[in-house]
């Protein structure tokens, strides 16, 4: 117990010498726009196209060692999407399919870990580059929806009740550089990509959702699988540190 109580002391020591050599912890601002889509790993949700969103947050970066650092934070992401599926109605005793063509928005409030590796100046100008790889633990309030079936569509977006998930999981990865301005005051620009782990659709069981077969106009056969949905989004951030 006394040797893990001064192994623990002892990384502790170096830690904080490492951060002191060098810049330590930082803070900042961050903001930039994104491309977001939706993905589906069971086929059941179709993406239909590519939307515009949004992404702000508040940076804290810890050195541990001269290139390498620990980031977090919280971002808040704008995500929009737009993607169609399967359902399926009583007509007459009879299973029916239709396809509901939706639009949606949501924000989520992220709180991101990652390792960012940081290289060395290239040339006279204070310019290092870096990429950082990690994941983002996110809740999300509520989901706004917008649905078109039938040939009829909603004019407003409407609150979807309990449809999609709070929960939030994401991959993270990006690239960039950042310009050294004054002492440890930098700015930074670069790329991001996201993916969601976990499905947002709070469904556990299949509700009428499938992919439909027919064959001369006529249902002949349907495969229940669940509505899976995924954010994806790229995007571009700008920002700075002290």
């Amino acid at each position: 117990m006394k040797k893990l109580v001064l192994f623990a002391s002892l990384v502790l020591a170096l830690s904080l010498n490492a951060s002191a050599q060098y810049k330590g912890f930082s803070f900042g601002l961050k903001f930039g726009p994104t491309i977001d889509w939706t993905g589906s790993t069971t086929g059941a949700a179709i993406n239909e196209g590519t939307r515009a969103g949004f992404g702000l947050g508040v940076v804290g970066e810890y050195y541990f060692s001269e290139n390498y650092a620990i980031v977090t934070g919280v971002n808040v992401n704008m995500n929009r999407g737009h993607y169609s599926f399967n359902k399926a109605r009583m007509v007459d005793t009879i299973l029916t399919p239709y396809s509901i063509d939706r639009y949606y928005k949501s924000t989520v409030y992220e709180i991101p870990l990652m390792l960012k590796m940081v290289t060395e100046q290239f040339g006279s100008l204070p310019i290092r580059y870096y990429a950082q790889v990690g994941g983002g633990l996110g809740y999300c309030r509520k989901v706004l929806v917008k649905d078109t079936f039938d040939g009829l569509a909603a004019e407003n977006y409407a609150k979807s009740d309990k449809e999609f998930s709070n929960l939030r999981v994401s991959l993270k990865i990006g690239a960039g550089a950042q310009y050294v301005i004054t002492g440890s005051t930098r700015v930074f620009a670069g790329l991001y990509f996201s993916h969601d782990f976990l499905n947002n659709i709070n469904y556990i069981k299949p509700d009428h959702c499938g992919k439909y077969y027919n064959e001369a106009g006529e249902v002949i056969g349907k495969r229940d699988t669940k509505l899976n949905l995924l954010q994806n989004r790229l995007g571009l951030e700008v920002g700075i540190l002290f």
